[in-house]
């Protein structure tokens, strides 16, 4: 070092000292500089007993990379997966459903899906008008990402979540008995237009049916069982029951039950200078006619209490009609008389 200590100090790291390499003998260079065109250190030698060194980032708990085109399982997380889409369908009698479930999808979890949609279709999916067609679709359909998924290798071990369950084949479940529903209905079909299952073209259905009669139904006689009695039912007699007569006042008014408020009044008896009328004759007439005595200030229905006519100060009488069993009949009419 140009700009150092002389050796010799007392520094120990300055020239080697007692714990670096010992200094060169007076007169000899020392070991030369790496960078001035010398060789470089040969590498290090491997390690023993065939170890070898981990991968930086993978090893001692680092989780291994992951797929390169970064496409993983929607459902695990494993790869590789493929991007498809998986199809369902269910009838509803007078209207249907189209199911999908779109990937990507692992070879595990996706063969499942594929099961278990189909499965669900072959179940549900005949019964509606327009589903006897988009059900056999939708399972041929399937085919595409099934065979997508057989492509595939298994998931790399370790990166994924839970799995699907794919459980056993299609062709090993129940449900793929549901596929004679369409085939007893083709067989139908075929037998119905061949004319096997209706009446053949020689058959004349105009024609009557004979039958020949056997010898035994000639000599067979019917004899009518004895006629019995019919029994009589006399039924009881039906009580009648008379209603009472209708009780009309007793001195029957000309129209004055429909008289109301601004009517004009005449009594037929002509006591106007009495002060009560027990029997009046009461009836209805216009009120430009001179011979008008009364006029109706206010009608107070269902009471015969002549005191209600103080609520009209205009009223200096009144004329109350009673009915004996009919009370809610009665009313009170407020009047004011004539000049």
């Amino acid at each position: 070092m140009p700009y150092g200590p002389p050796p010799g100090d007392g520094n120990p790291y300055s020239s080697g000292g007692a714990y670096g390499a010992p200094p060169p003998p007076p007169g000899q260079p020392g070991p030369p500089p790496p960078g001035y065109g010398y060789p470089s250190p040969p590498p290090p030698p491997e390690q023993a007993y065939g170890y070898q060194q981990a991968a930086p980032g993978y090893g001692y708990g680092y989780p291994p990379p992951g797929p390169t085109d970064g496409v993983t399982c929607r459902f695990c997380g494993g790869y590789p997966a493929v991007q498809t889409t998986v199809r369902g369908h269910q009838g509803l009698l007078v209207a249907y459903r189209m199911l999908r479930m779109s990937g990507p999808f692992c070879r595990t979890c996706g063969t499942a899906t594929v099961r278990d949609m189909s499965a669900r279709t072959l179940v549900q999916g005949w019964w509606s008008l327009v589903s006897w067609l988009l059900t056999p679709i939708t399972l041929l359909l399937n085919l595409i990402p099934h065979n997508k998924f057989k492509q595939l290798p298994p998931p790399v071990p370790g990166t994924h979540g839970p799995q699907l369950d794919p459980g056993v084949p299609l062709t090993r479940r129940p449900h793929i008995a549901m596929l004679v529903v369409p085939a007893s209905l083709a067989v139908t079909v075929v037998l119905a237009a061949t004319g096997v299952l209706g009446p053949t073209k020689t058959d004349n259905p105009s024609d009557p049916i004979i039958a020949a009669p056997s010898p035994a139904a000639s000599t067979f006689t019917f004899t009518p069982p004895p006629a019995f009695p019919s029994p009589t039912f006399t039924l009881p007699v039906v009580p009648s029951i008379t209603l009472p007569p209708v009780t009309t006042p007793s001195d029957p008014a000309d129209g004055v039950d429909s008289a109301k408020a601004g009517d004009c009044l005449r009594n037929e008896n002509g006591t106007t200078g009495a002060t009560t009328d027990t029997h009046p004759k009461v009836s209805v007439l216009a009120c430009t006619d001179p011979k008008a005595q009364y006029k109706v200030v206010y009608k107070y229905p269902a009471t015969s209490d002549e005191k209600v006519c103080e609520q009209q100060p205009k009223a200096d009488s009144w004329y109350t009609r009673t009915y004996t069993n009919l009370p809610a009949l009665n009313y009170v009419l407020c009047l004011k008389k004539l000049k």
